[in-house]
């Protein structure tokens, strides 16, 4: 792995001149592509008046846990860079392979934390793997939002595959996210405004009981019901 030096010296001395050379400067080129917990001293390390405009935004991981307030500094300090999301898996060897429900939301608690503190776009790992969950040549098996079951030839859609819909569905390609609140960590949330005005906000209630919301945009309110471990989007045109 390059130091943030070395990262440095090969993006401004190197790479950048050779897509110049080639014309190729409408290529987009986002440093570190690492977990979270770094990528804000990485950010700060490698974009100065020199590098700045070479630098379309920070790529990054979620293996080391949430850090979503490490996007949060980026964008204040750096509010012109992407923020992407560029590799995501439930690894089997740090989650159970049979534990559907808890894999799935901890996608969406990653996805909703993610986007409540910047993050413009997401790349799953694998979309699809095979019914063991590779192949891999490390034997490092994941989950995937399909498998597919190459004895009996039949794609086995996945909860994440569910989980990951309310976000894919709802949020439209341009949308801005806006601001919004929750009464209690018990319920997590985000919410986004489409480009044709239409408002998505996604809920997650990730506890064994059925949570009551408000759901509020101004002078306008609406009670629902949210059910234990379940995932819903709130749409408002």
């Amino acid at each position: 792995m390059y130091t943030a030096r070395q990262e440095k010296e090969f993006l401004r001395d190197y790479m950048w001149p050779a897509l110049q050379e080639n014309h190729l400067t409408d290529i987009e080129v986002f440093i570190w592509d690492h977990n979270k917990e770094r990528a804000y001293e990485r950010a700060c390390e490698i974009i100065d008046e020199t590098t700045d405009h070479m630098v379309a935004g920070i790529a990054f991981h979620w293996y080391s846990g949430d850090h979503f307030e490490a996007l949060s500094m980026i964008h204040d300090k750096f509010p012109d860079k992407k923020l992407i999301l560029s590799e995501a898996c439930i690894e089997y060897c740090k989650f159970a392979a049979d534990d559907f429900l808890k894999n799935a939301q901890k996608y969406a608690h990653d996805m909703i934390g993610n986007m409540n503190h910047g993050m413009n776009g997401f790349y799953d790992w694998n979309i699809v793997l095979d019914e063991k969950g590779g192949p891999n040549h490390v034997g490092n098996f994941c989950d995937a939002p399909f498998l597919f079951d190459t004895q009996k030839k039949e794609l086995l859609r996945r909860n994440t595959a569910d989980y990951l819909w309310h976000f894919t569905h709802f949020i439209k390609p341009g949308a801005e996210r806006i601001g919004s609140s929750s009464y209690s960590d018990e319920l997590e949330a985000t919410a986004f405004i489409n480009p044709d005005g239409q408002i998505a906000a996604v809920l997650l209630n990730r506890t064994d009981h059925t949570l009551s919301v408000n759901v509020r945009l101004g002078e306008q309110m609406a009670q629902i019901a949210i059910g234990a471990n379940t995932i819903g989007t709130v749409v408002i045109d």
